[in-house]
């Protein structure tokens, strides 16, 4: 009896362990009840380099299995290479598509049961309020999206984003994600490409041309820079960047688009620069036809005097194209300032400057790391810096390749200020000029053994227009005696011209015996020539 009741307990005992063994494998068997399995693709644009604060392309996530539902208290984390620079109203990011189903509105605005919550760096975070099912195809989009694009370093040439997601019942309602970093935009480094559409301008103190606009093209002195856009959305206008991030609301209203800025540097104090305008090259798209692109100065178009320091002009971009690539080029003119904040009409003369001065031009979009405007850019320079105009005193440059005073010979000078012509053509072609030369003289102590000896300088009295000036290497006034080497002589006047005799005999008391003579060479001014990676020097006379 006893050994029945024991079998029966064992039994039983039996039968309820095999229970629970065969429900522990049921469950395991069972596949997960309505799993929703996103692939993630995007729509990437083009972003600017430069900018603080660019829009990225959207990021969509699509149900590719059964129809399944996302439980409540689970979130989609979407995690982008570059930090969030701002969001518009932030529930505005986000889409959902038909056949995601849940409590109230779902996604839309008002009380949806999916939010757009934290932004933290990167990271963006879509929490789910409520259980939302996801049919076959149906999908959550991810737009109007600004990242710090330059906080990535020149390296980057993309910007990508990456969707993982934590389900509150990872079990039996996980979240899986195939393909989950995809590209949202491709970084365009600079956004625009600077080119010199005329010039660069020559200009000499003694005979600043007059003005006429715009001086670029009607033989005035000036310059043009063409500024070309290397995608289409390069150069935005406010309206362009508001379609960007629509329905902003708040302190996110976008009040602003692009602005370029050109820097001219190196303008002699005294000379003035003038925007003139660009109507006369309309803006145009890459294919040659007429563009939507426009700009507008900001401040001044009044001509601006140098004191030395650079020169901003500053355009906002009222209005573009973002489907086609555009240009748009700016005349300026360079003279002497006039009432009226003018740039003269007749020539006049600079005070002389001592040097050969180097204008340049650079250009940026900005606005420049602004506070105060949502669309912002960090310090930038497009392209390469251009030389835009060449501006020097008027000097005559002359070279005396051999001259001596050594061997019984010696080397005599004559140089002519030409600038009296009237009695010759009728009426006064050059501007009469007046002013000294400096001698420049490089002596070879010994021309066997090519031994260099010390430079010396000196300086003539003041050639008046007209005059001629005589002297030889012997002269005691000059440090050039007992030599031999080579003369540059740098006359502070156009139309110099001069003339070397190399003699025998002054020394002896016989006859002056005759060796010969030649012109003195003149050189260009600028010396632009002479440089390094200049053309080769050729003198036409």
């Amino acid at each position: 009896m006893k050994e029945t009741e024991e079998m029966n307990h064992m039994s039983r005992k039996i039968a309820v362990t095999s229970f629970f063994m065969l429900c522990a494998l049921m469950l395991a068997a069972a596949p997960a009840f309505a799993q929703v399995a996103f692939s993630v693709s995007s729509l990437p644009q083009q972003a600017r380099f430069e900018g603080l604060n660019e829009t990225m392309g959207a990021v969509q996530a699509t149900n590719n299995g059964a129809g399944g539902v996302v439980k409540a208290g689970s979130s989609v984390t979407v995690l982008y290479s570059g930090t969030i620079a701002g969001l518009a109203t932030p529930q505005n990011v986000l889409t959902c598509s038909a056949g995601v189903t849940g409590t109230g509105t779902v996604c839309a605005t008002g009380a949806p049961s999916v939010t757009v919550g934290s932004v933290s760096g990167g990271q963006l975070t879509i929490s789910f309020g409520s259980d939302t099912t996801f049919a076959t195809g149906a999908y959550i989009l991810v737009s109007q999206v600004r990242v710090n694009v330059n906080g990535l370093g020149s390296a980057a040439t993309a910007v990508t984003a990456t969707l993982s997601g934590t389900s509150a019942a990872p079990q039996t309602f996980p979240l899986t994600f195939t393909n989950a970093t995809v590209p949202v935009a491709a970084i365009v480094n600079p956004a625009t490409s600077i080119s010199l559409r005329a010039g660069p301008a020559v200009i000499q103190t003694c005979s600043v041309p007059g003005s006429v606009v715009p001086n670029v093209l009607a033989g005035g002195a000036g310059f043009s820079i063409r500024v070309t856009e290397r995608y289409p959305a390069a150069l935005t206008s406010a309206a362009d960047e508001t379609s960007f991030t629509g329905g902003a609301t708040g302190t996110y209203v976008i009040t602003n688009g692009t602005t370029i800025q050109v820097v001219v540097s190196g303008i002699p104090s005294g000379l003035a620069v003038q925007y003139q305008g660009n109507g006369n090259r309309a803006a145009t798209s890459s294919s040659g036809t007429t563009a939507s692109l426009t700009v507008t100065p900001v401040g001044t178009t009044a001509a601006v005097v140098s004191t030395g320091a650079p020169i901003t002009f500053t355009f906002v971009v009222a209005a573009d194209s973002t489907s086609a690539v555009e240009q748009v080029t700016f005349d300026f003119g360079l003279g002497l300032p006039a009432a009226g904040s003018t740039l003269a009409a007749t020539a006049g003369a600079l005070p002389p400057i001592g040097t050969t001065a180097t204008v340049t031009a650079a250009v940026n979009i900005g606005p420049i790391q602004s506070a105060a405007t949502i669309i912002a850019f960090a310090a930038n320079q497009q392209g390469s810096t251009l030389t835009v105009a060449t501006i020097s005193d008027c000097v005559t440059n002359l070279l005396f390749p051999y001259v001596t005073n050594q061997g019984g010979l010696d080397t005599s000078f004559s140089i002519a200020n030409t600038t009296a012509d009237a009695t010759a053509f009728g009426k006064a072609i050059a501007s009469p000029q007046s002013g000294p030369c400096v001698l420049n003289f490089w002596p070879t102590t010994d021309t066997t053994a090519v031994a260099i000896g010390t430079a010396v300088f000196a300086t003539t009295p003041t050639i008046p227009s007209g005059a001629l000036y005589t002297f030889s290497l012997s002269n005691p006034a000059y440090p050039f005696s007992g030599q031999t080497g080579y003369i540059i002589a740098v006359c502070k006047f156009l139309n110099a011209h001069a003339f070397a005799f190399v003699t025998s005999g002054f020394a002896s008391t016989g006859s002056m015996i005759s060796h010969g003579g030649y012109l003195g060479l003149v050189l260009p001014n600028p010396i632009g020539t002479r440089v390094f990676g200049g053309a080769s020097e050729a003198l036409t006379q």
